[in-house]
């Protein structure tokens, strides 16, 4: 390549490599910019907040919204994490042999109440996130699952399966004072589903819990005493099935229709106030996500597992028109936790932690303890140095983007600091020969 001097006469150019390599450098630089500014925007609507290549499932809101419970399975059985609402922090709060299964946090955050056992008997234990305590509270002999807590946190709600029929039973958080409060909610003689599909829920003021149908088709409430005034409540769909009952901080019931049909399905989540006329008010309509789903304290975020990217993980959604329009399409809208895409784990983040619950069950009302103490109130922070955890590539809170282009500054200086060194030498070898 040559280049025409000052008098008319060609020149070569001496190091058109070096041109290009500035026009390339000029360009990587620019889409890094980019890249980081729409980072730092902030993410997407719709966020996966665990990638571990396991199957996530039946995450569960803090009081606080700030962290989820939920439960993995390892080693053929599942364990209970939790982990802060951005998939950072996790911390694993049950092992062993224990298959431990749908946690729900107490309402003061102090403990999760899980169903514990195998695929024939199973109980409600209750797990102290302070001390690691682990109390099993029921003794019924039966495939007990679904535990709920009542708002002012003495009682919990959950189903018991046994010869043959599903009900649903409430207890104090003692193990006192188990009462049964249905009688044959499903019945296999009758060709029901007997295996709960999601727990009962209270109403904010503890008077009234909602639940499905043996059918799995209505919604209904009753009273939490002692199981009278059954009403139905959601509204007739002949092409869908309504369950997954949850109420909001407002008093609002919510619940989800989902609908499959040949060649179409679609889901939508309806909130009404029980006892009134008012029709119910579309919270969701027409997502491509299956439920169930929970609605964090402050309503304005959903939390749901699903197998939209190829496995079942935890997804967390915006429910402004953003995230609404998100949940209408496929995986192509969903983005991975800026926590874990920072963390290095774009591929899989481990979720091997340091445990902080108790391994074994207990009779009723006695306790074990296991595992690492947290600050009491507070969901526990996994250590970074757990043996057999990842702590990530690179360190917490660094962006990628950041890293390569001080990487890329550096090799820019280098072969600029090369050319320097090379045009001073032939610059003194030029003036040896001059003289």
């Amino acid at each position: 390549m040559t280049l025409r001097g000052s008098r008319g006469d060609f020149v070569p150019l001496r190091h058109p490599p070096l041109g290009l390599f500035r026009l390339w450098v000029a360009a990587v630089i620019g889409a890094l910019a980019f890249a980081q500014v729409a980072l730092a925007a902030g993410p997407g609507p719709i966020l996966q907040v665990t990638a571990d290549g396991t199957s996530s499932v039946r995450p569960a809101w803090s009081p606080d919204g700030t962290h989820i419970a939920f439960q993995t399975s390892e080693n053929n059985a599942y364990h209970v994490y939790t982990m802060a609402a951005d998939g950072s922090d996790r911390q694993l709060m049950t092992q062993g042999n224990n298959d431990d299964r749908h946690p729900t946090w107490s309402p003061d955050g102090n403990m999760l109440a899980v169903d514990s056992g195998d695929e024939l008997h199973r109980e409600i234990a209750l797990i102290d996130l302070k001390s690691g305590n682990r109390t099993v509270i029921t003794n019924l002999g039966g495939f007990a699952s679904f535990p709920e807590w009542s708002p002012d946190g003495t009682r919990v709600s959950f189903f018991n399966y046994a010869k043959g029929a599903l009900d649903i039973w409430t207890v104090n958080k003692d193990g006192t004072r188990a009462l049964q409060m249905t009688q044959t909610l499903a019945s296999e003689t009758k060709n029901q589903c007997t295996f709960a599909c999601h727990g009962a829920a209270w109403s904010p003021d503890g008077t009234h819990l909602a639940y499905a149908d043996g059918d799995q088709k209505n919604v209904y409430t009753m009273r939490s005493d002692d199981g009278t005034d059954q009403q139905k409540v959601s509204v007739d769909d002949p092409t869908g099935r309504s369950h997954f009952p949850e109420y909001l901080s407002d008093g609002r019931l919510a619940y989800v229709t989902e609908h499959i049909n040949p060649g179409q399905s679609w889901t939508d989540i309806w909130a009404i106030t029980p006892g009134s006329s008012q029709a119910p008010a579309a919270l969701v309509q027409d997502i491509q996500v299956q439920g169930p789903f929970e609605i964090s304290p402050d309503g304005q975020k959903l939390l749901f597992a699903s197998p939209r990217n190829g496995n079942f993980d935890i997804y967390v959604a915006t429910l402004d028109s953003a995230g609404k329009d998100a949940l209408k399409t496929l995986s192509s809208q969903t983005d991975l936790s800026p926590a874990l895409a920072a963390a290095g784990h774009p591929a899989g983040l481990s979720t091997q932690g340091q445990s902080a619950a108790a391994t074994g069950s207990t009779s009723t009302g006695s306790t074990t303890s296991a595992g690492a103490p947290s600050t009491a109130g507070q969901p526990p922070v996994a250590s970074s140095s757990t043996p057999g955890a990842e702590p990530g590539i690179l360190p917490a809170g660094v962006s990628p983007y950041i890293i390569a282009l001080a990487a890329l500054a550096l090799v820019w200086v280098a072969v600029e600091g090369v050319m320097i060194t090379r045009r001073r030498s032939r610059r003194r070898g030029t003036a040896t020969d001059g003289k």
